[in-house]
């Protein structure tokens, strides 16, 4: 009877076995599945720590002051509750949170939310200023749960303001109502391969100059930056159009862009130089028409396409979401040269045979020798199991330790004897050098303007542009030579310009194009631009005293 009921027991546990192995690879297959963008039917809060926010916040549960390490706040709604169970789950049970999306409708009603109000907002009704001595709200000027906010057009009340506001109108999406994709417009379905909901389309909703916003944001660039972008602006924009960048790339968010097409759309992308790059070579990859303007945050350590189109080196010290949404706006779009990097190996012991050629999208600048050689080592080092400290300084201090070593110890010594140039088909006889830069916008190495230095010495000045088909080509001597150049205190070598170059490489060499470095074994490699990317230039604003001066 025992031996039956252990071979009873052996029998239930395979099939027990067998039923869970057919339910994990069930659940394998739905979740690695090729969906666009996956669309929940519920609509959840997504909470996130008030310090965030930088300002005292209130629990719209129990109305008591949160601490900023026992406060939570929805990143999209705007509602705050402290991280206690009980609090959270009545917040969840008991207020509404930004519908994802909405079927048979084409409008979409106010979301209140009470107070936690911007520090200095002005009243919808009265157009006035919180003050403390209002004469139509008891509330002080300090934060509260005074007043009312809509989370979708951010219109602000007082309390006695509110009362005489229709709570149930219809919703314009206010200031911003032209970069949000209302949730009546976005059609979800589900397929035979999909059980799940995803986003099967998108109806363009009757707003005049439409022309919506995607966010896409690299949370591993810039600290904690990336994860704070988004957080901000989920708040004001559909939560869904706010992406972070994952490993699959920019593929998923872009899928937004095609598709709202044929309507055009902008992109923000908050990361460094590679992945402002990423974003751009999928959507060449993609051929989305038309295709979309890109926005810059910079995250990134060096930011050169960023310095050139006006979004700055750095991110803001205070990151405010009205600026950043108004700066894109008043951003105008521009073209910038993508450029086909074609590299073809060679192999001198079969010279006949022809090998496959890699074509690598180039859109700020292309370098051989010492400083592809620091990057190549910075970047061996940062992804090291052993780099633990993540931020734009430490960064620095890398690429400085790795500048100073090739001072003391150059690797790249008389490199120009390892290439043969050639620019629009006239060899081209180079000096002594330790590197050779190939540059489509006038930024290289975080922010050193090699034709602004190279114009100082009284030769023909040089006009770079980034729209012109043409690279300018400039020599650096040393590693020495970069600090000389990075402090303004030196000038590259000028080599010329050309629309088609041909660089042939007979030894191992470092390379890099947009910041991201290899070394390359001899080769064949031919530079031209083929297409252009469309982004956003962000131009600088007038000061009172220049209006003055114009005026």
């Amino acid at each position: 009877m025992d031996i039956a009921h252990i071979e009873l027991s052996v029998e239930a546990l395979i099939g027990s076995l067998v039923a869970l192995g057919v339910f994990f690879f069930l659940c394998r297959s739905i979740l690695a599945e090729d969906i666009v963008i996956c669309i929940s039917g519920k609509t959840r809060h997504s909470w996130k720590s008030i310090k965030i926010l930088e300002q005292a916040c209130f629990c719209n549960v129990c109305e008591i002051l949160l601490t900023p390490s026992a406060g939570l706040f929805c990143d999209c709604c705007g509602l705050c509750t402290h991280s206690a169970p009980a609090c959270q789950r009545q917040a969840d049970a008991a207020y509404h949170c930004k519908d994802k999306w909405l079927r048979n409708v084409d409008e979409v009603r106010h979301l209140w939310v009470r107070g936690n109000l911007p520090m200095s907002y002005s009243c919808a009704e009265c157009g006035q200023e919180t003050e403390p001595d209002h004469p139509q709200d008891t509330s002080s000027a300090g934060p509260g749960l005074y007043g009312w906010r809509c989370a979708w057009c951010q219109r602000c009340y007082h309390d006695n303001c509110y009362q005489k506001v229709d709570t149930k109108a219809a919703c314009d999406f206010g200031e911003f109502r032209d970069m949000i994709y209302p949730p009546y417009c976005i059609v979800a379905a589900r397929t035979r391969e999909s059980v799940r909901l995803h986003l099967a389309g998108i109806k363009p909703p009757n707003i005049d100059n439409w022309e919506p916003l995607i966010v896409i944001a690299n949370t591993k660039s810039g600290s904690s930056t990336g994860s704070s972008v988004l957080s901000l602006l989920r708040g004001y924009l559909h939560p869904m159009q706010v992406m972070e960048l994952g490993t699959r790339g920019p593929q998923d968010a872009l899928q937004w862009a095609a598709k709202t097409s044929p309507r055009p759309c902008r992109i923000l992308v908050a990361g460094g130089d590679g992945t402002i790059g990423w974003v751009l070579n999928t959507i060449y990859t993609l051929n989305i028409k038309p295709q979309p303007s890109v926005a810059i945050m910079p995250l990134g350590t060096g930011n050169d396409l960023s310095r050139i189109l006006g979004w700055g080196a750095e991110p803001p010290s205070t990151l405010d979401p009205l600026q950043i949404l108004r700066s894109i706006r008043r951003a105008r779009s521009v073209n910038l040269d993508r450029y086909d990097l074609q590299i073809e190996k060679l192999h001198y012991r079969l010279p006949i045979q022809r090998h496959p050629i890699k074509t690598i999208h180039v859109y700020n600048y292309f370098s051989v020798g010492v400083d592809a050689y620091i990057t190549y080592n910075f970047h061996k080092t940062r992804e090291s199991r052993f780099y633990l400290l993540s931020s734009r300084i430490f960064n620095k201090l890398l690429y400085f330790t790795f500048g100073t070593q090739q001072v003391m110890q150059p690797d790249c010594e008389r490199i120009e004897q390892k290439l043969i140039l050639h620019l629009d088909n006239k060899l081209v006889e180079l000096p002594e050098l330790q590197s050779l830069v190939f540059l489509n916008i006038d930024s290289w190495g975080a922010g050193c303007k090699l034709c602004e230095l190279s114009n100082s010495n009284g030769e023909g000045r040089i006009i770079n542009s980034i729209s012109d088909g043409m690279m300018e080509v400039f020599g650096i001597v040393s590693s020495f030579h970069i600090a000389q150049l990075q402090c303004n205190i030196s000038k590259p070598v000028r080599i010329g310009q050309a629309k088609q170059i041909r660089l042939q490489v007979n030894a191992t060499v470092p390379m890099q194009a947009d910041g991201e470095p290899w070394m390359q074994t001899p080769a064949d490699i031919r530079l031209q631009s083929r297409s252009q990317a469309r982004v956003l230039k962000l131009e600088p604003t007038l000061t009172t005293q220049q209006e003055q001066q114009q005026q």
